[in-house]
């Protein structure tokens, strides 16, 4: 059988450093002595590494995935320079491209494929010896995308273990507690994670004025969200539930790779043994794919509470649900960001998790008014601040204060006849948050709405995230009754267009397309339009926390109702107002306030 990489080409000798923290690609390496393209390989376990290797002509980095490359770099040891650098993750579904930095030696060769029937594989050449050390934690930092980068300003050490998943450039592995606290170190840690037992006693820095704060029980290993996320999730199955021990490699114990994530879309569900490993439900859980378990989870009361929900799987909106509810505590309570968080408050440090975010409500309608301010007050999960754009009247400012309580707001008042995208750009101006929400007035949310376009603007690395105008609720007209429909509008994935009431982007990247376009309509589509010719990338998260009111008249985007009722579009229609569950609607927010129920 022909070996997945018989046809790489590596100068000699060569230098294969294998993470071995799972066994996966180790199993991945008979057979590496003998192809012919690798010349004079030495094969070096991550974990045996206790000091620079140098001298190569190339070096081949091995790991399962994604995720398991970017635990390692923080491992990777001073390597020298070398004229070839290859990654070879073998159980990953999709090649990735690395973009070489300005600083590097002249390229002569780059490319990323599949390697073979296993895995993928990215390989680049130089005209010139470069570090490869450096380059092996840029191919890890690129490996997710385009994205946050940072790490809350927290900086970790571990000692006598290794690091948590996620990628941390700044982490340093120790070999014991006291060394986190030696005084030439510059960057001295906020906080060391070693093994049980460990001795504690550090010496204060001068830096930080303090000892290192040292952590021995950090509980279960967070997952890293920027591989394991939400991102391709099914709406429709293929397949029934299947046990996990058909999916993942070997003896059918795991541990869940991203190949064994891409496989799970195709089934209805995966069920997980009661032994099942807490880093290989949590790799599922945050992806949304609907699992069942049994037996005790090692996870936070919230996601055990979500897992043990009863729930139709069958029923395609009741699995999405579930899906949610899962996913959304999984990234609260177990993402990297929430477990560094956790650290952070451990040691009395600061630390930036999902940010603030201002949200801009322009309204000419004072009759909604009360509405949108209810919309904004019940959001949880994030800080919201409201920039009210009163277009055309004055609003009774204290009766907003009253509606919003004790969250910031500005108020702020135009003329009717100012252009609609410059009281947005106004509003915008104003706003004291970095991260900015465009909503209408009119329009349904949940109180998880912001948190889950954070969420998603953390995994995706996406310029602007928003939702699908999935479901719509038509008011009645002389024809037909009030309507609920439900769109085939597909969601968690990169795409060109987002409902517009559920805009968010940076202030930075709204100021460099030149703010909201001086338009009085189409202002959503003329944004989008912009950040698509800049090259930005748009994330669709999931459509089931918002509801796009159409009531025939009053709407800057103008539009027939019985469009949105077209055959091929339309999933399912229910009479009444029928939302999701997931929008968790406000009986007074109701346009039929003695209805019940939900979709």
């Amino acid at each position: 059988m022909t070996h997945p990489l018989h046809d790489l080409r590596l100068p000699g000798p060569t230098l294969v450093l294998v993470d071995d923290s799972d066994g996966l690609a180790l199993d991945a390496l008979h057979g590496i002595e003998d192809v012919p393209g690798i010349v004079r390989p030495q094969v070096v376990m991550l974990s045996s590494l206790d000091g620079p290797l140098k001298g190569w002509g190339s070096v081949l980095v091995v790991a399962a995935d994604r995720s398991r490359l970017r635990r390692m770099a923080s491992a990777v040891p001073l390597l020298g320079q070398c004229k070839a650098v290859a990654c070879w993750l073998t159980d990953a579904p999709t090649p990735w491209v690395l973009v070489p930095r300005p600083e590097w030696p002249r390229l002569v060769h780059l490319a990323a494929r599949e390697a073979g029937d296993r895995g993928v594989l990215t390989v680049v050449r130089f005209a010139s010896g470069a570090r490869a050390q450096v380059v092996v934690m840029e191919m890890a930092r690129q490996a997710a995308g385009p994205g946050d980068a940072t790490h809350g300003g927290l900086v970790v050490a571990y000692a006598g273990r290794p690091a948590a998943p996620g990628l941390d450039a700044r982490s340093v592995l120790l070999a014991d507690v006291a060394g986190a606290g030696a005084a030439e170190r510059d960057v001295p840690p906020d906080v060391v994670v070693a093994r049980r037992g460990s001795a504690a006693d550090v010496p204060d820095h001068h830096v930080i004025d303090r000892a290192p704060t040292v952590v021995t029980d950090p509980g279960p290993e967070p997952v890293d969200e920027r591989v394991f996320n939400p991102i391709g999730f099914r709406k429709d199955w293929d397949h029934p539930v299947v046990d996990l021990a058909r999916l993942v490699t070997g003896s059918g114990r795991g541990p869940v790779t991203e190949d064994v994530v891409a496989a799970a879309r195709a089934f209805q569900g995966v069920r997980l043994p009661a032994d099942t490993r807490t880093a290989d439900l949590l790799a599922l859980a945050v992806s949304g794919v609907p699992v069942v378990t049994e037996g005790v989870l090692d996870v936070a009361p919230p996601l055990a509470a979500a897992l043990d929900a009863e729930v139709d799987l069958d029923d395609p909106l009741r699995r999405e649900e579930h899906s949610l509810a899962v996913r959304r505590a999984a990234f609260d309570h177990h993402s990297t960001l929430a477990w560094r968080a956790a650290l952070a408050t451990r040691a009395g440090v600061r630390h930036v998790g999902l940010p603030p975010v201002s949200a801009l409500l322009a309204t000419k309608r004072p009759d909604m008014l009360e509405f949108a301010l209810r919309q904004v007050a019940r959001q949880r999960g994030a800080e919201v601040e409201l920039v009210l754009a009163a277009h055309g009247f004055e609003p009774d400012r204290e009766a907003v204060r009253a509606a919003l309580g004790d969250r910031p707001h500005q108020v702020l008042t135009f003329d009717g006849s100012e252009f609609f995208g410059d009281v947005l750009t106004a509003a915008a101006r104003a706003a004291s948050s970095e991260v900015l929400l465009k909503v209408d007035d009119d329009d349904w949310y949940s109180p998880d709405a912001v948190h889950d376009l954070l969420m998603a603007r953390r995994f995706s690395g996406a310029d602007v995230v928003g939702m699908p105008s999935e479901f719509v609720y038509l008011h009645a007209n002389a024809e037909r009754g009030d309507l609920t429909v439900r769109r085939n509008h597909p969601s968690e994935v990169f795409a060109r267009f987002v409902a517009g009431g559920t805009l968010l982007l940076d202030r930075g990247l709204l100021r460099s397309l030149g703010d909201f376009r001086r338009v009085r309509r189409f202002v959503d589509a003329q944004l989008l339009s912009g950040v698509e010719a800049a090259g930005g990338r748009i994330y669709r998260t999931h459509g089931l926390g918002y509801v796009l009111r159409r009531t025939g008249a009053g709407h800057t985007w103008q539009r027939d109702d019985e469009e949105f009722r077209r055959p091929d579009i339309v999933a399912s229609e229910w009479s009444g107002f029928q939302p999701s569950r997931a929008l968790e609607v406000d009986p007074l927010d109701r346009p039929d306030r003695d209805a019940t129920g939900g979709a």
